[in-house]
C-alpha cells in the first residue's frame, strides 16, 4: 500500500511539474504582449473543458480539466478597450512574443540550476562534481566493497593528487573505460596513511558513486555568487548538448533521444521518488529541451510562426486566410502524429526495456 500510495504521488508530481514547465512557457508570451497591449482573452492551466475561470483585466484566467499542458490565446485582430491583435503590431514586437515563451523556458532551467546548487545539488550527469573524495559508505554488493571501507579518502588517481576534487577521479574513470580498462589505480589515505589500490569500475555509468559502486560524501552547497555563475555554466552545459542531438534529426534514425509524454512522466515520477531535488533537475533539463525545440521552424512550434510572420513582414501581404488554415490543420496532424508515433514507443520502451 505505501509503495502504491508513494507511486501515485510521484506520478502526480511529476505531471504538475511537467504542466508548470509549459505554463510558465505561455507566461513568457503572455508578458511579453502584456508589454505591448496585446489582446489575450484567455490563459488556461491544463487543457480541454473549463472547470474553473477567473477573469482579471482583460484576461480570463483558467483551470481546464486535463491536467498536462496550457496555452495562453493571443487576438489576431483588435481586441477589447483599445488592445491591439498581434497582426497589428510591428515586427519586433511579433518576434519578442514569440522569444518570450522560449526565454521564460531558459530562464526557468537557470533559476532552478542556481536554487539546486545553493541548497545542495543532487548527483547527475552534468559537469558538476557534488561529492568529495571521501568514502560515506560501501553497498553490501558494491564492486569495491572488499578494497575500500568507510571514511577512506581518495588523495590520487594515476600517481597524481587531486586536491579533493572528486571530478578527476570521474574524468579518469570514464577515460579507462574507453579503452576498455576495468580498473583504476589509485591512492586512498586511511587513518592518515597512504595506501596505493585498484578501484573495480562499474561500465556504461555517467555519475562517480555508480561508476566506482560506492557513495562518497557531498560537498557543501555554493554560495549564492557561485551558484549564480555555475548554474549559468550548466544551462549553457545543456544548451549545447542539445543543440549536438538536435542534428539526429537529420541522421538515419531522427527520433533516436526523443521521447513523447508517456516517458516524460514515467522518468519524472521515478525522479520524484528519489526526492524534490531530483524531480527539479530533470524538470530544468526538460525545460531547457523544450525552450530550444520551440526554436525549430515547423508550424507546431514557436519557430514556425516565426517564420510565418517573418514572409508576412518581406512580403508586406497577409497570408490568405486559405493558406493560414492549410498550415493550421497540418500543425495540429503533425502534432497529433509525432503525439502518437512517440507515445507508442515509450510504450515499447517501457514494455520490452
Amino acid at each position: 500500500m505505501f509503495y502504491l500510495i508513494s507511486s501515485i504521488t510521484s506520478i502526480f508530481a511529476s505531471i504538475i511539474g511537467l504542466t508548470a514547465i509549459i505554463v510558465f512557457h505561455e507566461f513568457g508570451h503572455f508578458i511579453f504582449c502584456k508589454l505591448f497591449n496585446v489582446y489575450t482573452p484567455t490563459f488556461s492551466i491544463g487543457m480541454g473543458k473549463v472547470i474553473f475561470s477567473k477573469k482579471f483585466g482583460h484576461t480570463n484566467f483558467c483551470l481546464s480539466s486535463t491536467p498536462i499542458g496550457g496555452y495562453v490565446e493571443i487576438a489576431t485582430e483588435e481586441g477589447i478597450k483599445g488592445t491591439k491583435g498581434f497582426n497589428q503590431i510591428p515586427y519586433y514586437q511579433k518576434f519578442l512574443i514569440m522569444l518570450g515563451g522560449i526565454f521564460c523556458n531558459f530562464l526557468l532551467t537557470y533559476l532552478i540550476f542556481a536554487g539546486l546548487l545553493f541548497t545542495g545539488m543532487p548527483e547527475s550527469g552534468l559537469p558538476y562534481e557534488v561529492n568529495t573524495t571521501t568514502v560515506a559508505q560501501i553497498p553490501k554488493n558494491s564492486l569495491n566493497k572488499n578494497t575500500l571501507q568507510a571514511k577512506d579518502r581518495i588523495v590520487a588517481v594515476n600517481n597524481v593528487n587531486i586536491n579533493n576534487d572528486a571530478s578527476i577521479i570521474k574524468k579518469e574513470a570514464l577515460q579507462a573505460l574507453k579503452i576498455n580498462k576495468k580498473d583504476l589505480a589509485v591512492t586512498i589515505n586511511r587513518q592518515n596513511s597512504n595506501h596505493k589500490i585498484l578501484l573495480n569500475l562499474n561500465p556504461n555509468q555517467n555519475t562517480l558513486s555508480k561508476l566506482i559502486d560506492i557513495s562518497f560524501e557531498k560537498k557543501d552547497p555554493l554560495t549564492i555568487t557561485a551558484s549564480l555563475v555555475k548554474a549559468y555554466e550548466l544551462t549553457t552545459f545543456c544548451l549545447n548538448s542539445i543543440i549536438q542531438a538536435l542534428k539526429q534529426l537529420f541522421s538515419s534514425s531522427p527520433n533516436k533521444g526523443f521521447v513523447g509524454p508517456i516517458m516524460a512522466v514515467a522518468v519524472s515520477s521515478k525522479s520524484a521518488q528519489k526526492g524534490l531535488s531530483h524531480l527539479l533537475l530533470l524538470l530544468a533539463i526538460i525545460s531547457v529541451n523544450l525552450g530550444l525545440m520551440n526554436l525549430l521552424p515547423l508550424p507546431i512550434f514557436d519557430g514556425g510562426q516565426f517564420v510565418i510572420f517573418t514572409i508576412e513582414a518581406i512580403t508586406r501581404k497577409r497570408l490568405s486566410e486559405r493558406i493560414q488554415n492549410l498550415i493550421g490543420t497540418s500543425s495540429w496532424i503533425l502534432a497529433i502524429g509525432l503525439l502518437v508515433i512517440f507515445s507508442l514507443q515509450d510504450l515499447y520502451t517501457l514494455i520490452f526495456g
